[in-house]
């Protein structure tokens, strides 16, 4: 909501003398706070005061409107509104204009849903702005700033708008030198809005606002509203910014940050970085004096707080960087397509940013020998003459030529390497220039020349980290398929913790998709030179498959083996005539697969279906019986993720499942919450499997009920770190807890048909017994409650003359 303030004021001194341009001081003696700042903390007095249902939330808008604006009768505020604000009888005007979007912020705030935001914005519009351009202004304000609160990227929240609000066909360029003053929301909301998209930080917001010119306070009071949600406010900007506040407004804003903290920004080389205040630190109340020294105060100590060189604020910065990217492609290229064309692109400039490096190093080692500095021995992979990044750089026409010519180059220079590993991206059409000019591609090149991915710039764990919020995101984006390109963080470690692969042995991923198991695997046995040669994974998907390699490169790891293909059809890895073993397999395979060779299973020359053959419908027990062949006779261990389906499913899955149950291997089941997968409800659960189970553990399964440890977000489920950790522990104790842990022998689980539903075995607290006496008293006593409630009704509809007698 800060934001929005600052948006205002900056943009004060510029209403009616318009800076068509983004070089200015942003807050000076000048500036000044306008009917928008004293609104915007109005509107904000009244969601700290309405009840918790919002129902008076109406009336309330009306009476701090009034009461706080009658005390600011010059800040510039319209002739209809300055009627309504000293009005005894205030009514809606049908108004369309601007002020609905400037005031609302606080709703984005303080909403918990998409549903109620929008709610929110038309309970404090239509009191004065009933007409449905006056409301859907306000409410596209209020969504974005919902959305960029809510972790939206600047693409999901355009796309939203675009789709449900207004159009955005055009850039601020094109607007800049003909845009007038509009006081309207449709002449004011898309402006404000594409000065929020075509921004990169929260200053440059406001610089892009100001700069179209027209109703410079208020379009830049709806931007910073949602720059501040999206980017946070730089503690310098918000220490001036609050010098302008007085008493009054000041103790508005304490309280609502108070209880809806708002977040700081930092900038730095790489860009701009949001960083969540301590929701339990609370500016004093009190004079302007306290709450001026309170607020500075803890702005300073936050700030230096802040640790700008920690890891994961490092590859959450490159991360943005390499996001931006996909900007660049938005428009011709679908939100789909992004991975085809920033992963080969990605990793393209870090194979060349390497080259270099190890160039350096090679000069540096040998007085300056050119010739020996380009001998094969002293590079990780070979760049031939005319394939280098900077050559693709300086390339002015036919961009995309030069692309494609220097990834097939790099590819066929290795060919035990990189074999396939661009090519494999057959749906990125680089030479289209109906898709992408040369114009794009070159801002796409120079984009990602801004920075170098070197191995001096940036440690394997911080490069492949980054990639790996890249993937989730292309996750996010792409929903459809997500949950099989993807595998959330904590479900691998989880997985990993379970097989506990020591140094030296081998891990085997069946469907590796982009190569998370086994990079967990490795960071697992600490990066150690014993894994080399020792990770295996094939994927079925062919542009996966080369995503999974490039993902373990850019994690720094070394001679693995990544294969393409379908494994449950044709397995790659073999030895003499049979299925290779392995020390560890971890998979999560798609759920429930059809049409995937049932009928040439039932037949498996490696034995896999020693169990049975599953229907042609579904090959969740082929996934499992592959990967229990895979393992080494007697060290092996699995660990898979499947849907809870497996656990009670009849048919012939019930024979498998009987089998598997008898062969004691089974070691421990847990099941997750559902929700916890990408684009999926289905409920999942991890089978653990071990053909070298301890003593004790020989003749029993370990249940474990982790359906209720989660940490609910708002548009999905997730499992932290100490969520794992909680699971992990109960695995480790390996005995009964009262409605977590049931320990049970396989005569147990023989006595249940075979059946691995795990809530027939956990025991569960007494649940307390009302007795029957207190039911009926407590029913008697609410039908006399309803009856009254019906007589009281209508009497009062009688009364009113709504229905006769």
């Amino acid at each position: 909501m800060l934001g929005a303030i600052i948006g205002d004021i900056v943009g004060s001194r510029f209403e009616w003398n318009n800076n068509k341009s983004k070089q200015f001081d942003l807050l000076t003696y000048k500036c000044s706070v306008t009917d928008d700042s004293i609104m915007t903390l109005a509107i904000a007095k009244a969601l700290l005061e309405s009840k918790s249902d919002y129902s008076d939330l109406s009336e309330n808008a009306v009476k701090y409107m009034q009461n706080i604006g009658q005390h600011y009768p010059n800040c510039g505020y319209g002739g209809h509104f300055r009627e309504w604000i000293y009005s005894d009888n205030p009514k809606p005007y049908n108004s369309y204009g601007n002020g609905a979007a400037m005031r609302v912020s606080a709703c984005g705030f303080v909403a918990n849903t998409l549903e109620e935001v929008k709610q929110l914005s038309k309970a404090v519009t239509e009191v004065t702005h009933n007409h449905p351009e006056g409301i859907k202004g306000a409410e596209a304000t209020a969504v974005a700033i919902f959305l960029a609160r809510s972790g939206k990227n600047l693409l999901e929240i355009r796309d939203y708008i675009t789709k449900n609000y207004y159009p955005l066909n055009f850039s601020l360029d094109e607007i800049r030198d003909n845009y007038e003053f509009n006081e309207s929301c449709q002449g004011t909301v898309p402006q404000a809005l594409e000065a929020f998209f075509e921004s990169k930080n929260f200053e440059d917001a406001i610089r892009n606002a100001i700069s179209i010119g027209g109703d410079s306070d208020t379009i830049a009071a709806i931007t910073g509203g949602i720059a501040g949600a999206y980017y946070g406010i730089p503690t310098d900007i918000r220490k001036h910014a609050l010098t302008f506040l007085d008493e009054r407004l000041l103790k508005i804003l304490v309280e609502f940050e108070n209880n809806y903290p708002s977040k700081m920004e930092k900038i730095n080389s790489v860009g701009s970085i949001g960083i969540e205040r301590n929701a339990e630190t609370k500016v004093q109340t009190g004079n302007r004096k306290t709450m001026m020294q309170s607020s500075v105060e803890i702005a300073e100590k936050e700030l230096n707080d802040s640790i700008p060189t920690n890891e994961e604020t490092t590859s959450q910065q490159l991360f943005n960087h390499l996001f931006e990217a996909c900007n660049i492609l938005r428009g011709p290229i679908n939100q789909d397509e992004y991975k085809s064309y920033v992963t080969p692109i990605l990793f393209f400039k870090r194979i060349s940013d390497v080259y270099d490096e190890e160039t350096q190093d090679a000069l540096e080692r040998s007085g300056g020998d050119e010739e020996y500095a380009r001998f094969p021995e002293n590079h990780s992979f070979d760049i031939p003459v005319g394939c280098h990044w900077q050559n693709v750089r300086e390339a002015s026409e036919n961009v995309g030529v030069a692309i494609v010519k220097a990834m097939n180059g790099i590819e066929r220079a290795n060919p035990d390497t990189l074999s396939g590993v661009f090519s494999s991206f057959d749906d990125a059409n680089w030479t289209d220039k109906t898709k992408l000019s040369d114009e794009r591609l070159k801002n796409l090149i120079e984009h990602m020349s801004k920075i170098k991915v070197g191995n001096a710039n940036y440690s394997a764990d911080v490069m492949g980290d980054s990639y790996e919020f890249l993937i989730k995101k292309f996750a996010d984006l792409s929903k459809k398929n997500a949950g099989e390109f993807y595998t959330p963080r904590s479900i691998v470690k989880l997985l990993i913790m379970l097989l506990d692969p020591k140094i030296g042995e081998t891990v085997y991923d069946p469907a590796c998709g982009t190569g998370g198991m086994l990079i967990e695997a490795i960071r697992y046995m600490k990066n150690d030179k014993m894994t080399y040669g020792r990770i295996y994974g094939q994927e079925n998907n062919l542009s996966t498959s080369a995503i999974a390699r490039m993902n373990l490169f850019l994690h720094g790891a070394k001679d693995f083996k990544i294969t393409q293909g379908d494994t449950l059809r044709s397995p790659n890895f073999l030895e003499k005539g049979k299925l290779k073993t392995f020390n560890c397999v971890v998979a999560n395979p798609p759920f429930s697969l059809k049409k995937w060779g049932s009928q040439q299973f039932s037949t498996d020359i490696y034995g896999r279906n020693m169990w049975g053959t599953p229907t042609d419908s579904n090959a969740d027990f082929a996934w499992l019986q592959h990967m229990v062949k895979s393992m080494d006779e007697k060290t092996g261990r699995c660990a898979v993720v499947l849907p809870q389906g497996v656990l009670f499913r009849g048919g012939r899955e019930a024979e498998i499942r009987k089998q598997l149950i008898e062969s004691d291997k089974l070691e421990c089941i847990i099941t997750l919450v559902s929700g916890v997968f990408y684009s999926t409800g289905v409920s999942a659960c991890i089978l653990f499997l071990n053909n070298n189970k301890k003593n004790d553990h020989k003749g029993r399964i370990c249940m474990i009920d982790g359906s209720d440890i989660f940490t609910a977000q708002r548009a999905q489920n997730i499992m932290t770190d100490n969520d794992v950790d909680k699971v992990y522990n109960l695995y480790g104790d390996y005995k009964d807890v009262i409605e977590k842990v049931k320990v049970v022998t396989i005569s147990e689980v023989k006595d249940k048909g075979y059946s691995l539903a795990i809530n027939n075995y956990i025991e569960r607290k007494e649940q307390e017994i009302t007795p029957p006496a207190e039911v009926r008293k407590q029913y008697f006593d609410a039908l006399e409650k309803m009856i009254e409630a019906e007589k009281t009704m209508m009497e009062l509809l009688l009364e009113g003359g709504y229905v006769n007698e």
